[in-house]
């Protein structure tokens, strides 16, 4: 069986040979762009707090701002992504966050550092994180596109793996940020003076600020050489989007490497195109439904780093042992995913989703260090077998040309969720788990896995209407009537006519019947 196992990891890897540079520079600027990422994001609430003198719920209430507006300015971007293509959406993300990272790290200012990051930043993370996504999609094939996926995740972790320790080697040698008020000391939200911090100190906090900046400052130059190219299917094979750009669209003489051009469209044309597929609403439901299992990540980020300085003191290893998450990652998600390709992407999901939501029961249980390593081992193994599956779920119903506002639009349900999510991270540090006084943190964690425990059941109450994906055409998938589906194999592979057309068959509606059947809802 390990031998098995490990033949399908090399199996995956395998397939990715021949493969344009382009991928393994996605791969590149995926560990960059998640290295700068995950160091500011687990230090963000303590740098508001310890440099800014923000209390509990204004920096929690920021950080939750933040991510939501990485959000909303995707929605808001989707369309210039379709028309700009990835590789200048790449390259002018990466310059508009290298920017606003060395903003942030010189600023004393309140303004300024509000100004940064509820606008700058976010602006410019929404141009890279999404896009990279559309760019495995169009640099692999059908044939290899779950492992490269698999394995993009994988990067990402690896990224936060080394995140964690610099975080801790920063905070914890370096000295802390002062306020006007004094070292460490949190100030009155509704005093906005800017003279709240009066001189600028080189803190534990902007020396893991800096060296977000040098990962930025890399990408940039690796996205000069990005190309706006796509991957032929097998056979040559090109999806009704090709068909439609055939003047535009020519194909290179190695390795089936075809010019990509965008399909340039106005905003209302693209939204109209994306939403009335009945699919893209199923599919919308899903996102929805799971956004509470997801949020689980933003108090990994924002509550538990205080929760641990607070419980067990300023030295405690949190960037460390954040970093166990990360590891697991690494090791489980090209076994699982090599192991689990021909399951259908939503089974997963669905299992995977109940096993990160227990696991924040740990810390409702038992207040120790020891539980929250137990917390962290359990979310990463259900993290390993849904999250690399949402990616693989998300591109098998997105349209190819309109992958911007595709994952625009159904990422809108996350603005909704994030600054709420960020708000009670700081309302429940601060009424739970607070600096100084009596704290009752099982209460807080508890609070929060019943919150988180809602996605996988209400998965499996609605477990019958986004397993089936037949959209507004049934033929397109084949189904009948009863919804029985045509299996032939070679339909997965090759292009089938429509309408005069030849569009590309997803996996998903040749497998999804036998999956239903065989892995029935968790209950």
């Amino acid at each position: 069986m390990i031998r098995n196992m490990f033949h399908k990891v090399y199996s995956g890897f395998y397939s990715l040979k021949g493969s344009p540079s382009e991928l393994w520079k996605a791969y590149v600027l995926k560990f960059l762009d998640s290295f700068s990422y995950f160091a500011f994001s687990l230090i963000f609430t303590l740098f508001l707090s310890s440099d800014f003198g923000f209390s509990d719920i204004k920096a929690g209430t920021i950080y939750g701002a933040w991510g939501a507006l990485i959000t909303i300015y995707g929605l808001m971007t989707g369309f210039i992504i379709d028309n700009l293509g990835v590789a200048r959406s790449l390259r002018i993300g990466f310059f508009i966050a290298l920017i606003s990272r060395i903003w942030i790290l010189m600023t004393t200012s309140r303004a300024v550092l509000l100004f940064n990051t509820l606008f700058l930043l976010p602006l410019g993370n929404c141009l890279g994180i999404p896009v990279l996504t559309i760019g495995i999609r169009r640099y692999t094939t059908e044939e290899n596109r779950g492992f490269a996926f698999g394995l993009f995740y994988v990067v990402m972790n690896v990224a936060a793996l080394f995140s964690g320790p610099l975080v801790d080697l920063c905070t914890i040698l370096i000295e802390g940020g002062t306020t006007a008020e004094g070292e460490g000391q949190q100030v009155d939200d509704n005093n906005n003076d800017d003279e709240l911090v009066a001189v600028w100190k080189f803190s534990g906090y902007r020396a893991v600020i800096l060296t977000g900046i040098i990962a930025n400052a890399i990408a940039c130059l690796v996205t000069l050489s990005i190309r706006e190219i796509k991957i032929a299917e097998k056979g040559g094979n090109m999806s009704d989007d090709d068909n439609g750009n055939d003047n535009e669209n020519e194909k290179s003489e190695k390795n089936g490497q075809i010019v990509f051009k965008p399909k340039k469209a106005n905003p209302m044309q693209i939204f109209k195109e994306t939403t009335r597929s009945k699919n893209f609403w199923k599919f919308l439901l899903v996102c929805v439904i799971t956004l509470n299992v997801r949020m689980i990540f933003r108090h990994l980020d924002a509550t538990l780093p205080k929760y641990m300085v607070r419980e067990f003191g300023e030295k405690v290893p949190k960037g460390t042992i954040y970093s166990i998450n990360p590891a697991l990652i690494c090791v489980l998600v090209p076994i699982v995913t090599a192991m689990t390709t021909a399951v259908d992407p939503l089974v997963m999901i669905h299992a995977g989703s109940y096993i990160s939501a227990l696991s924040v029961f740990f810390l409702a249980f038992s207040t120790s260090i020891g539980a929250s390593i137990a917390f962290i081992v359990c979310l990463s193994v259900g993290e390993a077998v849904w999250s690399p599956r949402l990616y693989d779920f998300t591109m098998s119903f997105v349209k190819e040309g309109r992958e911007g506002t595709f994952m625009a639009l159904s990422s809108a349900p996350l603005f909704l969720a994030k600054l709420p999510v960020g708000f009670m991270s700081g309302y429940l540090l601060q009424k739970y788990c607070p600096d100084e006084g009596e704290r009752h943190s099982r209460k807080m964690w508890a609070i929060i896995g019943f919150v988180t425990l809602t996605s996988p059941i209400l998965l499996t109450l609605c477990w019958k209407c986004i397993s089936d994906r037949n959209d507004d055409s049934c033929d397109l998938c084949g189904a009948t009537a009863d919804n029985e589906i045509d299996t032939e194999p070679a339909r997965a592979e090759q292009a089938r006519p429509l309408n005069g057309k030849s569009i590309e068959m997803p996996q998903v509606y040749e497998s999804i019947d036998d999956h239903v059947r065989d892995n029935p809802p968790l209950t």
